[in-house]
Formats: C-alpha cells, structure tokens, sequence
C-alpha cells in the first residue's frame, strides 16, 4: 500500500539512478503509475491521488513545502483531487498529533495552488467537517475511524444538525426521527459520535 509513497519520500527512496534524488526524479515513477491508469480510466469520471504531505521528520524528508510541489506534479498529471494524509513513510516520524492535524497541509495545497483536496485525520465532530468546508480548507473531507465506530455515522450527524433531506432505509426512520427531536431540545445526537 505504501510502494509509491516510498518512492516520493527521500528517507525510503535512497536510490542513485532516474528514479532517486530530487523530487523531480522520485516522482518519476508515482507520475508513471499514475500515467497509466489515468490512461485507461474513463475519462468523465473523477480520479484521485493520496500523498503523504510530511514525513514527521523535520528537515530530512517531504515537508509541507514539498507536498505543495508533489500535488501540482499530480494535477499536471491529471489528478482531479488530491486526498491529503501525512506520514506512515518512516519508523523515526513524530507526529503532532491533534484535532484535525492533518487539515493544515490540504488548506496549504488548496490554497497555495488551487488544487481540489480531500481532508483527513483525527476528524470525527460534524463540526470539524463543517467548519473545514466553510473554511475552504478542503473540498472534501474523509472519516475513517468515525464510520468503524459507527456506521451510520452521516446520518446521526444530518439528523442532529436538522437536515431533513438524507434518505435513511426505512426501518430506520423512527431513530432518525427521535435523533431530530434530542436535537430541537438542544440534547444533539443523543449519543456520542
């Protein structure tokens, strides 16, 4: 899963030939992986890419700064949008771990160069992915561990922010119903999520 992230980042790519060095070079084969798929993928539907914005390392591996220049490789490649994740390219990585502490590095590409990025990390509140949209920090946002916990994780949240609109299968519309009414008595969700 992480082959082409060990070819972008300096500390696993320790290779001397077209394929190693400067970022230009690392990315030579991630742009040809992508190359070819964006060759046989139908054109009209959206294609993304996941890019480790920062290795935790300080000044030795990818840096933020580096991760802006990776996604523009990538639009120029013909990425639609660009999933931002970090890390998980060295055993010496230190993470700043935190609340939404990966959304820095999607606003920075977002904003620096105007490349269409999904946000991840640590996002588990409606409010954190309402409040990235709003700050166009990202265009998308993504929730893994929030979905494991709890499936129906989207529709708890639409029910406690009031939105009607959400289809819910049918044997389950009697909870969306008290999850709406917990939520007009300021009680939100009911449950945590």
């Amino acid at each position: 899963g992480y082959l082409i992230s060990s070819f972008i980042s300096p500390l696993s790519n320790i290779r001397t030939d077209d394929y190693g060095g400067s970022l230009e070079n690392r990315l030579r084969y991630p742009l040809e992986v992508f190359g070819a798929m964006r060759a046989v993928w139908p054109a009209e539907k959206p294609m993304s890419v996941r890019i480790s914005a920062t290795d935790w390392t300080g000044d030795n591996g990818v840096d933020g700064s580096e991760a802006v220049e990776i996604a523009e490789a990538f639009r120029i490649a013909g990425v639609d949008i660009v999933d931002v994740s970090a890390g998980q390219t060295s055993i010496e990585a230190r993470p700043v771990y935190g609340r939404m502490f990966q959304t820095p590095f999607s606003d920075r590409i977002r904003n620096e160069r105007n490349i269409p990025t999904m946000a991840v990390g640590n996002i588990y509140e409606p409010d954190h992915v309402n409040s990235i949209l709003m700050a166009g920090r990202a265009d998308l946002v993504c929730l893994a561990r929030p979905h494991l916990a709890n499936p129906y994780w989207t529709l708890h949240a639409a029910a406690a922010l009031g939105d009607e609109a959400a289809a819910w299968p049918d044997p389950y519309l009697p909870g969306r119903d008290q999850l709406q009414r917990l939520s007009e008595r300021g009680e939100g969700f009911g449950i945590r999520v």
